[in-house]
């Protein structure tokens, strides 16, 4: 019999994933043994050995000696020699997502952050904002804030969340205060059609107490619920951003509250994409009851997310940036920013994320990435997948009007090296392995 928390020996499958270490994080923390595993060893493994966890490298049946609950990630397949034993001898196994929303169940107040796009800032920026509010809060955060991490536990009135549509998760999260940023043409492997995944966005905010809602997006503008809260660039909404002016690719904007001028906010991050995060960040938090000198201290103190324009490194006093974008619409993004923060030629390399995304989005991705002139595919990052005809980085580049094709990182970065020089800028795009290949080799 189980006396105590620390007999119960929680094993998480595919660990090493920035949400799966959160949660392992939180198990920890709340008083549970944990142990892990993941296909290869990274930071947040480490990080986890020195917090207690067991950690294991490989997947293996043997690993689930003394278990008492399994954990699963997404990217987990069923054939997963750990999972299909803890199924036979009938083990309590969670997904991620239902383990994401026990945890939410016991706290007062959950958050909950969706959209295709800008779900990790938000979540980090509303974690700084309570941070300097002194609210009680756990974050569970799907990307690691630059001074935070992925977890943050200040105490368990409010738990903050982010939330994914991938897998249908929206749909096992109920959240008092649900902000969905946008929406957008993503995951369609897990979907049989837009309109469900749009339901499923229109679904999750319905649920919402109050529903934090960004209606720049004609999806999420369609909405009449009571429990609307609208935010927008100049469009007419209860938080409005006016007076934009860009310094150097860092934003400043007037915030209006029912068409009020209220006070201008800076930022302290790069881009035209983040006012509207700002913005998201500033309408939950005001709705919980945080003052705007809080809201705006906190914003203050936010310097951004890993893997969101980071600088990584440099070649011939050419800046290297990496940046998570991998859908098409964050990439012209991130393009945008690049090009007004380059003095130079800019060089882009993209490592496509999935076989699937590629596939679904092809038309989408060939319009952006013809507009670059210095391009580079590196090969996909195919995560759970296995090839899809026509959906690899060689698939796509051929249809390309002028993209060169990489399947080794050394010689990446030779090529890269004979042309770049200073002034010109480098950004590595894609949420795949790049990032860690390429930054170890410039650390060097």
């Amino acid at each position: 019999m189980i006396k105590n928390k620390k007999e119960m020996l929680v094993h998480f499958i595919g660990v090493g994933g920035v949400s799966m270490s959160a949660l392992a994080k939180y198990c920890l923390s709340s008083g549970f043994s944990v142990s892990g595993s993941d296909r290869t060893s990274n930071e947040r493994l480490l990080e986890l050995e020195k917090l207690g966890a067991k950690i294991f490298v490989g997947h293996s049946e043997n690993n689930l000696d003394g278990v008492h609950v399994v954990v699963f990630s997404d990217a987990i397949d069923e054939n997963n020699p750990e999972l299909k034993k803890a199924k036979e001898l009938g083990y309590y196994v969670l997904s991620r997502a239902e383990l994401l929303n026990m945890i939410a169940e016991n706290f007062g107040t959950v958050i909950g952050v969706a959209g295709c796009h800008g779900k990790t800032t938000v979540t980090s920026m509303l974690a700084h904002i309570f941070i300097k509010a002194n609210v009680p809060f756990t974050a569970h955060v799907g990307g690691e804030d630059s001074v935070y991490g992925n977890f943050i536990n200040r105490g368990h009135e409010v738990f903050l969340s982010e939330v994914c549509e991938f897998k249908k998760n929206l749909n096992r999260f109920t959240a008092d205060i649900a902000v969905c940023l946008n929406t957008g043409k993503d995951h369609m492997d897990c979907y049989e059609s837009e309109e469900e995944l749009k339901n499923t966005y229109l679904d999750f905010i319905k649920r919402g107490y109050k529903s934090i809602i960004g209606v720049n997006d004609d999806v999420l503008n369609e909405y009449k619920g009571a429990n609307k809260i609208g935010f927008s660039i100049y469009n007419e909404s209860k938080f409005t951003a006016k007076n934009l002016k860009e310094e150097r690719g860092v934003y400043s904007f007037d915030l209006f509250i029912k068409g009020k001028k209220i006070t201008k906010i800076k930022l302290n991050v790069y881009g035209e994409h983040n006012v509207k995060n700002a913005l998201a960040s500033i309408a939950c938090a005001y709705e919980v009851g945080i003052p705007i000198r809080k809201i705006k201290a906190g914003l203050k103190s936010f310097k951004g997310v890993k893997r969101r324009y980071e600088q990584i490194g440099n070649i011939n006093g050419c800046d290297v940036i990496a940046d998570y974008a991998h859908h098409p619409t964050e990439i012209s993004a991130c393009l945008k920013l690049a090009e007004e923060r380059c003095k130079g030629q800019l060089f882009v390399v993209f490592q496509p994320h999935t076989y699937s995304r590629t596939v679904f989005l092809k038309e989408e991705f060939i319009e952006v990435l013809n507009k670059v002139n210095n391009l580079s595919l590196f090969k996909t990052y195919s995560a759970r997948e296995n090839y899809m005809a026509g959906g690899g980085a060689k698939d796509l580049s051929d249809l390309l009007t002028s993209s060169a094709y990489f399947e080794d990182e050394k010689e990446l970065v030779e090529t890269l090296k004979k042309k770049v020089r200073k002034n010109d800028l480098v950004l590595i795009l894609g949420a795949g392995d790049l990032y860690d290949k390429i930054k170890a080799m410039l650390s060097r």
